[in-house]
């Protein structure tokens, strides 16, 4: 069987629709000898180059993307689309992704004569992309009327999608998954913090909907430390906000890190923080990182998986999104209580164990076979 995966960017780039689509192919190969993949992207950076790599049983090609507009790559071209589309037995296409969207509108005959497959990656209605969605959804509503299935990766997220609730019969839920660096059976529960301060940590694109300043001023008069990684639009003005509330010596930002580091990070760090403000958000990878590291996780309560993930009073805290103040009494609750924070831990390292890429990989290649 010869499944075309659709994506947005792909390995290296280390999003979280890119790193769902490695889960998944890497996750199927080493689970059946029966399928063959092709990914499809942009290249993450502006390139007037096509990319080609054929590694064990996939190919990746990445297309010429000569600009990109706020992390969107302007490309309508597609020219190896069709071609692709023919080899294959089944399309897998990962939404949002407007540009390939289009594309796939101009080969509205060829989905009719193959399987296809939509992975709903998340709600715009709720993101910084709604203000399109009167021009975007009768396209989306035409690729969804061809589709033969529809994966969404949370209850939460098929619950709160307007446009999805006409497709219900399509409807699968798989929740996403994470490939540990260690196995869960080599971590421990943590233990309470003992005279020192607490390590707390944020891991993501600095942009405006992961919203971190919130996060930097819940902690301004807070006796704790902060790690911030990664890099984005966003990270200037984020610096800015640390001199302006004169908190440097408690905050740290660290860009370009390797995987390897970034293990690192969780194995040194206490607390988990994810505080994205909208559904732009649509289910928190990092989550399952720190909670496979045993740390409980303090998120916010939109309406897409990310609570779905890391449970309130279970495996962490959910508080109001953009609100500063309920971050402040989360982590206060949570650095206070040593009874708390071990339970929490607990139950995070026993959470983590139901998003493995074994299961993701199963649940997918039941659907490529039907």
């Amino acid at each position: 069987m010869k499944v075309l995966q659709l994506v947005k960017y792909y390995d290296p780039c280390k999003g979280g629709m890119e790193t769902v689509v490695k889960n998944i192919v890497d996750g199927i190969i080493e689970n059946t000898n029966e399928i063959d993949f092709t990914v499809y992207s942009n290249s993450h950076v502006a390139s007037f180059f096509k990319k080609k790599k054929t590694d064990k049983r996939y190919s990746v090609i990445k297309e010429i993307t000569p600009f990109l507009f706020r992390s969107q790559p302007l490309n309508l071209r597609y020219p190896s689309l069709k071609k692709l589309m023919l080899e294959s037995d089944v399309i897998n296409h990962h939404y949002p992704f407007p540009t390939m969207e289009v594309a796939l509108f101009r080969n509205l005959k060829i989905i009719k004569q193959r399987k296809f497959v939509i992975t709903w990656h998340a709600n715009i209605e709720n993101s910084r992309w709604k203000s399109i969605g009167k021009y975007y959804n009768p396209l989306i509503n035409i690729l969804l009327k061809e589709c033969d299935a529809i994966v969404v990766t949370s209850p939460q997220l098929f619950e709160n999608s307007k446009i999805l609730q006409k497709y219900s019969e399509k409807v699968v839920v798989i929740p996403l998954s994470f490939a540990p660096q260690i196995s869960s059976s080599e971590i421990i529960p943590r233990l309470f913090p003992i005279n020192r301060k607490f390590k707390l940590l944020f891991i993501g694109k600095l942009r405006e909907y992961k919203g971190v300043k919130y996060l930097i001023e819940a902690i301004s008069d807070l006796d704790v430390e902060l790690e911030i990684v990664g890099d984005g639009e966003k990270e200037i003005e984020l610096k800015e906000l640390v001199k302006t509330l004169n908190i440097h010596d408690k905050v740290k930002f660290y860009s370009n890190v390797s995987n390897d580091e970034i293990y690192t990070f969780y194995k040194n760090s206490d607390l988990f923080i994810l505080p994205s403000i909208n559904e732009a958000e649509a289910f928190g990878i990092v989550q399952l990182e720190a909670m496979s590291n045993a740390m409980p996780v303090i998120n916010t309560l939109l309406k897409s998986g990310v609570p779905f993930v890391s449970l309130d009073s279970f495996s962490g805290l959910t508080v109001k999104p953009a609100d500063s103040e309920s971050l402040k009494q989360a982590i206060l609750r949570i650095i206070t209580d040593k009874e708390f924070y071990e339970q929490l831990s607990k139950n995070s390292l026993e959470r983590s164990k139901e998003f493995t890429r074994e299961k993701m990989a199963t649940s997918y290649i039941d659907i490529y076979r039907q």
